[in-house]
């Protein structure tokens, strides 16, 4: 698979967040009309620790390299309700000021609320890939993001009304407007990360995930998502029976799916992938502490290849990390690579 100029069979990265540090802690950016940094000092830790999560993919030695998404209070057990209004807080349109969010896992989080239209007026994560590239010293980078339709079912409407697909397109404009600021920056792969837990239902669903990537001169990701911690309301098992070839419409440079946590069954339903896709694989369960070995990592990769060829497979991790402890994180990013690298060496040899 091409990275920037270079071929490199089962490119390696993460999904997303990481630990952070012990000493960084609390709310990271401003928000509205406020700085991108509280202070000054929030800005020094969270360069800092942007460092140590670039330090340790470098470390371990994955190819593309993530932001960590250090600004996440994870030390917290509310850092999803970040998820929810770090993009209500940075785009026009939007209010702190919502309710509950309906979705029986969400429920003790509250909504942003729009309340008019929502509009892009200012670079949101502008400073996120300043410090990742300062940090990666010109190696290739990633940003992840939460994605516009999951913002549109979780926030509250107190302006498109009650149709969700009219406030769901404002969101994704916005964020397309986002990832061409992103892309000027020069920013490598833009990630965005929605849950499989409503999509089939509505063929327009796709179209608010093309919208937001529409024209953006970077590899685009949608991480389908089947959750972290406690996983999304309704997913138990493989969906791809549900998910694919529906996904297919997507105008994406890479679909990336789970496998280390609830098995291989998807990879079946992806044989048809289109040639103008590759696959993200995850083969590091993010919900356990157990290391992975290289070996169970090389056979989950070996196995995806009998569906996709190798040459548009990437390797990552199921999802996020931020919910271990860093030691673990550690581990299982260096198992990661470990059995890339012992894929590599078994499908050179096959």
């Amino acid at each position: 698979m091409r990275v920037r100029d270079q071929d490199i069979l089962l490119p390696t990265t993460m999904v997303g967040s990481y630990p952070r540090p012990n000493w960084l802690t609390g709310k990271v950016f401003g928000e509205f009309e406020e700085p991108d940094f509280i202070n000054y000092r929030i800005k020094e830790n969270y360069l800092d620790a942007v460092r140590l999560c670039v330090d340790d993919q470098v470390r371990a030695g994955l190819d593309v390299i993530c932001d960590g998404q250090q600004y996440f209070e994870s030390e917290t057990g509310h850092e999803y309700g970040q998820v929810f209004h770090f993009w209500g807080h940075h785009l026009k349109g939007f209010s702190r000021h919502g309710e509950p969010i309906a979705i029986e896992l969400y429920k003790k989080f509250h909504a942003p609320a729009i309340i008019d239209d929502v509009e892009w007026v200012r670079p949101v994560y502008a400073p996120v890939l300043e410090a990742t590239q300062w940090a990666a010293r010109g190696a290739p980078t990633k940003i992840a993001v939460q994605g516009p339709l999951f913002l549109a079912f979780c926030c509250t409407d107190r302006h498109y009304g009650d149709e969700i697909k009219p406030r769901a397109m404002a969101i994704a404009k916005a964020f397309n407007a986002e990832f061409r600021d992103l892309a000027a920056r020069g920013v490598d792969w833009i990630q965005i990360h929605e849950p499989l837990t409503y999509y089939g239902e509505e063929p327009w669903y796709i179209d608010v995930l093309n919208a937001a990537f529409e024209g953006v001169d970077a590899h685009r990701i949608w991480h389908i998502c089947y959750g972290n911690q406690g996983g999304n309301p309704g997913v138990g098992e493989p969906r791809g029976q549900d998910m694919f070839p529906f996904a297919f419409e997507a105008d994406v440079d890479e679909i990336h799916i789970e496998t280390m946590r609830r098995g291989p069954g998807d990879l079946a339903h992806l044989k048809d992938l289109p040639e103008r896709m590759s696959l993200g694989v995850g083969v590091i369960d993010v919900k356990c502490t157990v290391i992975e070995t290289p070996q169970a990592v090389a056979d989950r990769l070996v196995e995806a290849s009998q569906y996709v060829p190798a040459d548009r497979i990437t390797v990552s991790t199921d999802c996020g990390l931020l919910n271990l402890k860093r030691e673990h994180a550690q581990r299982k990013i260096e198992a990661l690579v470990e059995g890339t690298r012992l894929a590599r060496e078994i499908l050179a040899g096959g």
